[in-house]
């Protein structure tokens, strides 16, 4: 009786830990933190939910882990972790004689001073509870990543059609933001661009940056292998229209990033389409290449029908006047001239602060220290609206140098991908789409704080992990097929 328990115990385990339950986990993760974390403000209640489950999830991960499969793909998470080490070096307690010799720190000392108290030990960051929050904040992408690298080889693949259903999700949920009152339940945060189509956001760039996203990740998918050519026929055509619908919702959002970014997400969609081979290195029959042959004029001709219908309607929507997106593009709200009024106040922070940062998630409490007298209003400044800039103000020099050690990994992968590019056809390909991926949110950062709301980091994450894991499938073709002897 106890054997045939045992057994059975043994079994749940397994299946517990299964491919399966680790993809299943992963979607399921990435579904509550798109549904939970839209918002990058730190005092949205749905944090409270969120946060707990991304430790448990994170558990789970690590209880699943298999070591000899996580060899050689770890340096995105390494990033991850190196970020919050840095945090918790923020909140560590210092003496006061080293405290007050940090930069912009002497004016809390002679606050101390004056109201005769005692100067206490105090960690570097000025703001120790949002600091807190950053940390915990960094939970979402590490706990993202470690359930990828759980993936087996077959689930990595659909881990991108995972996050376009769910962009998709976000799609649908703004049309029917759209249909509704500025105060429909189908907004999900309480401070939100109520009106607009922000979906599963409380920003309306946000969203639109995650559009733009995905209509490189269609571009990828519709030219992708698919078993039979009637399943590759709906793939191709069916992201063909689902990026026909994205560009007429980031057209309708309101968003100037998003209509920046279109521009290059759709170039690079028709890059990775016209040249994809919609197959993999394992059916490379002549009797294929001839019915692959035939679908790429078809296919072709669909492409760029489809190019040209986008462009009529966007210029027709311009030209009647129904593009918000474009309407702001050209004018000038009272947001964008405080953007580009305090970009002086902003290279001050950043080099008063330098080199150890004013501590991460600070800068709202900073930057009132800051603010000039003649851009006091009545709405506040809660982000630098630059996130290039704010990441340098809050983590100094350590924070450069980790995002310096990010640059020149990036570098050396491309000059990987260019090294193997003939060995491996599928990998170059997504290895493409994850790097384009990941520079339009770079891109959007300049203007924006998109990798600051946990959906977007989470996709940033997983992306960041595609890009390791086919270069490196690419380097070990590079390897078998190589003649002995060289």
């Amino acid at each position: 009786m106890s054997r045939n328990v045992t057994k059975k115990i043994d079994k749940l385990r397994d299946q517990f830990r299964g491919n399966n339950a680790r993809f299943c986990a992963f979607a399921a993760f990435l579904t509550l933190v798109f549904f939970m974390g839209g918002s990058s403000r730190d005092d949205v209640q749905s944090l409270i939910i969120l946060r707990p489950l991304a430790v448990l999830f994170g558990a789970y991960a690590l209880m699943c882990i298999d070591r000899e499969a996580w060899k050689g793909r770890m340096f995105p998470l390494y990033i991850a972790m190196a970020l919050a080490g840095l945090m918790v070096v923020q909140l560590i307690p210092l003496p006061p004689n080293i405290w007050t010799a940090l930069p912009e720190r002497q004016i809390f000392a002679d606050i101390a001073d004056l109201s005769g108290i005692e100067q206490p030990w105090r960690p570097l960051t000025l703001s120790p509870s949002r600091t807190i929050n950053s940390l915990f904040s960094v939970a979402i992408p590490i706990t993202t990543m470690m359930l990828y690298l759980n993936l087996g080889e077959r689930d990595r693949k659909h881990s991108v059609t995972v996050i376009i259903a769910l962009a998709g999700i976000s799609a649908l949920w703004a049309a029917a933001q759209l249909t509704g009152s500025a105060r429909s339940p189908f907004y999900l945060y309480n401070i939100t661009n109520n009106g607009a189509a922000v979906g599963l956001f409380a920003n309306r760039n946000h969203q639109a940056v995650l559009l733009a996203a995905t209509i490189v990740m269609l571009g990828w998918y519709g030219a992708s292998h698919a078993v039979t050519s009637r399943l590759a026929a709906l793939k191709f055509y069916g992201s063909i229209a689902a990026i026909f619908v994205i560009v007429s919702l980031i057209l309708i959002t309101g968003s100037r990033a998003g209509l920046i970014l279109m521009g290059p997400a759709l170039i690079a969609a028709i890059i990775l389409i016209f040249f994809g081979r919609y197959s993999d290195e394992s059916h490379q029959s002549r009797t294929h290449s001839r019915t692959k042959k035939k679908w790429y004029s078809s296919r072709q001709t669909v492409l760029f029908a489809t190019v040209a219908l986008v462009v009529i309607v966007g210029s027709l929507s311009i030209y009647f006047s129904r593009s918000l997106a474009f309407d702001r593009l050209f004018e000038r709200t009272d947001v964008e001239g405080l953007r580009s009024q305090i970009w002086p106040v902003l290279m001050k922070m950043t080099g008063d602060y330098f080199p150890w940062g004013s501590g991460f998630g600070s800068f709202e409490h900073v930057y009132r220290m800051y603010e000039p007298l003649d851009l006091l209003n009545p709405t506040y400044l809660n982000q630098a609206h630059n996130d290039w800039l704010q990441f340098v103000i809050e983590g100094g020099l350590p924070a450069v140098l980790i995002a310096m050690l990010a640059i020149i990994w990036s570098i050396v992968q491309f000059f990987t991908l260019v090294k193997n590019w003939s060995h491996s056809r599928y990998a170059k390909h997504i290895v493409m789409m994850s790097a384009l991926v990941i520079l339009l949110f770079l891109a959007g950062s300049i203007g924006d704080y998109p990798l600051r709301v946990p959906s977007l980091i989470a996709v940033f994450s997983v992306m960041a992990c595609i890009l390791k894991d086919n270069l490196l499938d690419a380097r070990q073709r590079r390897a078998r097929t190589k003649p002995r002897g060289t």
